[in-house]
């Protein structure tokens, strides 16, 4: 099977300034979403693959296809890629229908356009009703819906999309982006989806690529990257785990501050660094088991609060807990862990 996208030792830069450092990347199908934080490159990768971006080395293909190798590339609207940009871009002139439409051939319009454009909303999950409406009269989440539905009328291999979804509020931004997922899923066409989102990432993606300084530390499943990060700084930017030193003796445990803890995967005897996530920390009241702290904050969301702790050691976690158990700040507590850890060979 021929891979959707394939990249390798893929660079680009601005004014000499390197962005990207040698990416090797492989989309076979499904979505894979690149995760980061601001400035790390990845909408520089996306522009890249789309054809706006002319990297100084490397090589594309998309489809079989080679699109990019060293500084020569082909021209962005040759490369019969989807593209949904952040804010939709729909064209405020054009109807719905009119939108969808545009990226088919006059051949296309001509002869089955409208039924292209009635199976493209079905397929977004929209309402054929909405064919007539101007942009302005639909919601942000109706917008990017129709922003993919123009994106897949030409039948793409590849889908690129560049944070649709963070314009939305919390509420549409779920519901928006589970429709997308299962649209470009109905339609057969892999997708690259740039996000700074770790939920977005894990809960739509079926590969995702960690994403710092330009190079990717990790791409594996999102329950591989989540539960068994390759890297301190992995484990650190998913689910913010806390990082201790501790020491391995036999390959299966590993003490630290916390005690001596069970290794998810055996590792070499000799100094590490733990990975602990914020929901294995267990808070209770001082008189029970665990090692002492005192609360230093609290972060509470309504459905559960953060917790953050310093252990009479002096290392500071933080811990996720239920909203009707959150400890008051200064309260001495005891902390515990549940379950197996990830440790990394120390550096330096």
């Amino acid at each position: 099977m021929t891979a959707a996208l394939e990249i390798e030792g893929l660079e680009a830069g601005y004014g000499g300034a390197p962005v990207l450092r040698g990416l090797d990347l492989v989309v076979k199908d499904g979505i894979t979403a690149i995760l980061g934080p601001s400035g790390c490159g990845k909408t520089t990768l996306l522009r890249s693959v789309a054809g706006f971006v002319s990297p100084t080395a490397g090589r594309i293909s998309v489809a079989g296809t080679e699109v990019v190798r060293g500084r020569r590339s082909v021209p962005a609207r040759q490369r019969r890629l989807g593209y949904v940009p952040q804010d939709g871009a729909l064209f405020p002139h054009l109807d719905v229908a009119a939108n969808i439409g545009f990226g088919l051939s006059g051949a296309e319009r001509r002869g089955n356009g409208p039924d292209r454009v009635t199976a493209m909303l079905e397929l977004v999950e929209l309402p054929t009703g909405l064919a007539h409406r101007y942009p302005h009269e639909l919601s942000g989440g109706q917008q990017q819906r129709v922003a993919l539905a123009r994106a897949l009328a030409p039948r793409p291999t590849l889908v690129l999309l560049d944070e649709p979804f963070s314009s939305l509020d919390a509420s549409l931004r779920e519901d928006t982006g589970r429709a997308v997922a299962r649209a470009l899923r109905a339609a057969g066409a892999a997708a690259l989806l740039v996000t700074h989102d770790q939920g977005e990432a894990l809960s739509l993606a079926d590969q995702v690529a960690v994403m710092m300084r330009g190079s990717f530390l990790q791409v594996a499943s999102p329950a591989a990257v989540y539960l068994t990060p390759t890297e301190p700084e992995v484990a650190s930017f998913l689910g913010h785990a806390s990082l201790l030193d501790g020491r391995v003796t036999d390959g299966e445990d590993v003490t630290c501050a916390l005690g001596r803890l069970p290794l998810r995967t055996p590792c070499a005897s000799g100094a590490v660094r733990v990975a602990v996530r914020a929901e294995q920390l267990q808070i209770r009241d001082a008189v029970r088991e665990g090692r002492p702290a005192t609360v230093v904050d609290i972060s509470f969301y309504g459905h559960d609060a953060t917790v953050r702790v310093r252990l009479d050691s002096g290392e500071e976690l933080a811990a996720r807990t239920p909203a009707t158990s959150v400890p008051a700040p200064g309260e001495r507590v005891r902390v515990s862990v549940v379950g197996d850890v990830v440790a990394f060979a120390a550096t330096g």
